[in-house]
This record gives structure tokens, sequence and C-alpha cells, in this order.
């Protein structure tokens, strides 16, 4: 398909020129080409064979308790995880920047990498009408009058925050930041001398790329900075651009941001300090099982412990809250991309260790392939002899399970520091309080709906419910490809003018409720009840909720 770029369009104005040929350039990068048959057979068979190694792929681990430690009441990080081992079709490039790459590369993109991406991205949307480009804004606006003040102004502009570092040839720039009630998007291209390593993709064909093992620090919450929470591995969603730029976008939630730690570190040395007192160390293995037949409970939660010690988290922790600005600083020590399917080299486990166990395991009588038949006892012992086999894997290869193991990903070694001031746009955010509470005061309190998520207020401090959420048309609301909390649900493509709430039994949910939408052939079973009215039937409590534009 060909395109013709009129040159000679605008006036004899330099800048307006440029502005006009940044445009035009932009748009035939944007433009939609058509692409040849053999490359979408490729692609579908690609994938096709993606589903079928799915479907056929079970579990080689099963799960290991290697025993009980502190249980802390510090959220679950929803950005402290990495997908680095997930991976799918190779990635596509566009056909302009394949047949002419460093044409690709000169086209302007600070400030712009939302417009690239954000269509695309796990929480998806129009960024570019809320993001705001991260720029110079000290820079001496007037010249100097004498070389005195020239000196100063010099060193002025050498102390002025730069939103681009390099290190050992790869050059992370931030481009924008938007950010709402509910979470911070930061954009930025990472750019390589070299040709981009290959890397592997989620299944809709964007790479996978993280920030590992860095660090985030924000001005209003000095607690969060020195806690295990600000160190992140970050998803960074977006998308190969060229050859030696990929433009992604980090998603924080803020949520995380406001939690007291320093509280939280406090109320948790008092209480353990009054345990010890009885005989009580949570850090031994058998504390729980010890603590639990002294309360005679038995699955205490944090808050019973705290009730049982004579202490109240409201006299530790502190509110914290996001203010409408604020400054951020982040530390990205380690880009990691996970390599194609083809490339990844894990260790398998070695025939030895396999025949030591199957050996056991005949000493015993037991049969692996009749695990589901054991009696606890045979499980107890196929559990020890299984144990004992992966230690001997885990010596022998200590790094095949880690994130960002050679094995499975390519490292590129930091840090590129950043400091940046945020704004707050709230300008389309809707809250709803909805108190959708049992008897307890538990359950979901309120939605903010943003134009790119929608976040759910939950109290529910024994885990006992599952909030569900579906759109107008009776969809269920997902968490964004990249995955995440159940409270956090993107909403690009639904309408969502109206939606309905459930609070479900957490394992009702997880058993039973859940499967029959995720069921393969529930088109055909909605044609006498849909998933909604399931839910109907089904959810512990349930509310309308519509969204005044």
């Amino acid at each position: 398909m060909k395109k013709i770029i009129d040159f000679n369009q605008t006036g004899e104005d330099k800048s307006v020129k440029d502005e006009y040929m940044n445009e035009k350039i932009e748009s035939t990068l944007n433009a939609q080409f058509e692409i040849p048959k053999t490359v979408n057979a490729a692609k579908e068979e690609a994938f096709a064979q993606i589903r079928e190694k799915a479907a056929q792929k079970t579990a080689e681990r099963k799960i290991v308790e290697m025993g009980k430690s502190d249980k802390r009441k510090k959220k679950t990080g929803k950005i402290f995880r990495t997908a680095m081992g997930i991976t799918a079709a190779a990635a596509a490039f566009s056909a302009v920047c394949i047949v002419n790459p460093a044409f690709a590369s000169n086209i302007p993109l600070i400030g712009k990498v939302f417009a690239q991406v954000g269509s695309s991205l796990g929480f998806a949307g129009d960024y570019k009408e809320y993001a705001k480009p991260l720029e110079k804004e000290n820079a001496a606006e007037t010249p100097a009058k004498n070389e005195e003040e020239l000196k100063e102004t010099d060193s002025e502009e050498k102390k002025e925050v730069t939103y681009s570092k390099t290190v050992d040839g790869t050059t992370v720039t931030l481009s924008e930041v938007y950010c709402n009630d509910v979470a911070l998007y930061l954009s930025m291209i990472i750019e390589t001398e070299d040709e981009f390593p290959q890397t592997g993709t989620w299944q809709d064909g964007t790479p996978l790329i993280d920030i590992n093992n860095s660090s985030l620090d924000f001005s209003y919450n000095p607690s969060y900075s020195t806690a295990w929470g600000s160190h992140i591995n970050g998803v960074l969603d977006g998308k190969m651009l060229d050859e030696h730029r990929f433009a992604g976008v980090l998603r924080v939630d803020l949520a995380e941001t406001t939690y007291d730690y320093e509280g939280s570190e406090n109320l948790y040395a008092d209480r353990n300090a009054i345990l010890l007192e009885q005989g009580i160390d949570l850090m031994e293995e058998g504390g729980y099982e010890k603590l639990a037949a002294a309360m005679g409970a038995e699955n205490p939660t944090d808050q019973m412990i705290e009730e049982y010690c004579g202490l109240n988290s409201e006299d530790y922790m502190k509110e914290i809250t996001v203010p409408d600005k604020f400054d951020v600083s982040l530390n990205i020590r380690k880009i990691i991309g996970g390599l194609p399917e083809d490339q990844i080299s894990v260790p398998e486990m070695p025939q030895e260790f396999r025949d030591e166990y199957e050996a056991a395991m005949a000493e015993h009588g037991l049969d692996e392939a009749n695990y589901e038949n054991f009696t606890e006892e045979e499980k107890e012992i196929e559990h020890q002899l299984f144990t004992e086999m992966h230690r001997k894997y885990d010596e022998k290869y200590p790094d095949a399970m880690i994130d960002g193991s050679s094995y499975t990903s390519w490292t590129k070694e930091g840090g590129w520091d950043f400091t940046f001031e945020v704004e707050k746009n709230t300008d389309k955010n809707i809250v709803k309080e909805i108190n959708l509470l049992d008897e307890n005061g538990e359950g979901i309190v309120s939605l903010t709906k943003t134009p790119f998520e929608l976040s759910l207020e939950c109290k529910d401090s024994e885990a006992k419910y599952f909030p569900v959420v579906l759109d107008a048309d009776g969809n269920l609301l997902d968490t964004g490809k990249a995955g995440g909390s159940v409270d956090m649900l993107a909403i690009a493509n639904k309408d969502v003018s109206t939606v309905y709430v459930y609070l479900c039994d957490y394992i009702e949910y997880m058993d039973e409720l859940k499967g029959y939408y995720w069921s393969p052939d529930y088109e055909e079973k909605a044609k006498t009840k849909t998933f909604k009215q399931l839910l109907d039937e089904n959810a512990i409590l349930k509310t309308e909720v519509t969204f005044d534009e």
C-alpha cells in the first residue's frame, strides 16, 4: 500500500513545516497497512500452537509448603509481580519500520508515547487527552545579562532534572505521566545502541518486558520508601517501535502507596513481643498452631490476634492520602525481557533425581499416577519425597526458578534514576458509595470510575468474599491483560454506564460460579441461564450502579 506525503503544502515558516511533517509522519506510521496473507497465516499458526500447548501443559511441580511465616497484614503488592514465565507468539513490527528502521527511529515520540500505545494497554484508553509530558520546567527563560550571570545560569541549568539517562548503551527516557485517584501511569522509551534483544510476548503479541529490583519513592509517604513495598518488579505494558526502541507504560496502584508501613512494623513488633512472653513464637515452625490452640480458634485472623493481644491497629496506623501534587523518585536497577519460547533453556529434572524419587516411591508401594487415591499418610510420604527431589534440583541449578534468570530472560543492568513531579487529574473521576456490606460492615464500600478503570473499595478482614462486577451487557469486567487485583478492573471497550455489582462467597465463586462463565460451552448455556442470572440467584449481596456522565 503506497502512501504519498506532500512536502510542500505549508508556508515557508520552518517551525510550521516541522510540525506539519511530524504530524504527517506520525499519521503515516499509525495508518493501517494490509498484512500479507502469508504473515496472517503464520500468525494464526503460531497462536494455534500456543493454545494447544497451553491446553496440554500440566503442572510439573506440586505446591510445596515450606512452612508458615509471620502473616503480615501488609496489602499484597499488585505491581510487585513479574511476568517473565509467560511467552507467546513473536511480535510483528509496523511495515514502515521494517522497511526503513532508520526512518522510524527519527520520529519524535517524546511526549507522545501514550498516543502510540494507549489503545493496546491492559487498562486501555485515550491517555493523550489526560497525560502530561515530562519536560524541563526550570530552565532560565531570559538570557543572562553579563558573564557572571551567565555562569550562574549555566550552573542552575546543570541542576535541572533530566528525564533521559544512558547506561552501557541503553537509554531510558521518561515521556509522560498521568495520575488519578486510583493509579499512576508513567510512559517511557527504552532505546538500545545495538538491536533490541529478542523478546517473548504475551498472547496478544505485546513484549514481555519488566523493570526488576527497582524502587519507587513517594514524597507523601516516607515509610513506603523504606519498606519492602518500594522495591518493585513492574510489568511495562507497551510495544516495540522498531529494532532499537520499546515504548512502555508502568502502572502503579496508588492504594499500595498509602499504607503506613512504619505503623505496621510497630504493631507487629508489639504483637510478637506479647506472644513471646506467653511462649509463642510465630516465626518458629508450629507457632501458628500453638497460637490457634491458645486462642481456641482454628484459623485466627490478624484482627483476632490483635484482639487477643489487647492491641488496636487504629492506634498504630495513620491515615495517608495522595495529595494533589507530589514528587516521585524512580530508580530502575534492571530491565528484564522474557525470552521467546524457543530460546528458554530451563534445565529439566535430572533423570537420576527422578529415578531416586520413583525408587523411593516404589519402596513405599506408591505409584505417582495413583496420587488421587492416596491416603493422607501416603500423600505426606509422597510430599516429602517430591520435596527432596526438588531440593536436589535447586542445589544443582540455584538460578533455574529465579525470575530474570539467564535461562528464561535477558537482562540490562541499571540504574536509571529519575525524580519528577506528579499532579493528579481527577476531572473524569466518579465515586459511588454503595455500602454493599454484611452485618459486620464487611463487603464493598464504594466504586470509583476513572476513564480507564473501575476501582472497588472493599473491607474483608477474613477473606470471605469475592467481588464481581458485570458491565451493562452482563459481561464480566476483568483485571487487564497483565493480571492484577479483583478490586481493580479494566473498562476499555465496555459499556459501564450501568454496572452490576455482586458480593459472592469466596469458595462458592471460585469452585462453582466462576467456572460457569469460563466454560467452553457458556454461549450455549447462556441461552438458558446467563452468568448474570446465575449471580442474581447465588450472590450474598447485589446492587445496580448507574454512572451519570
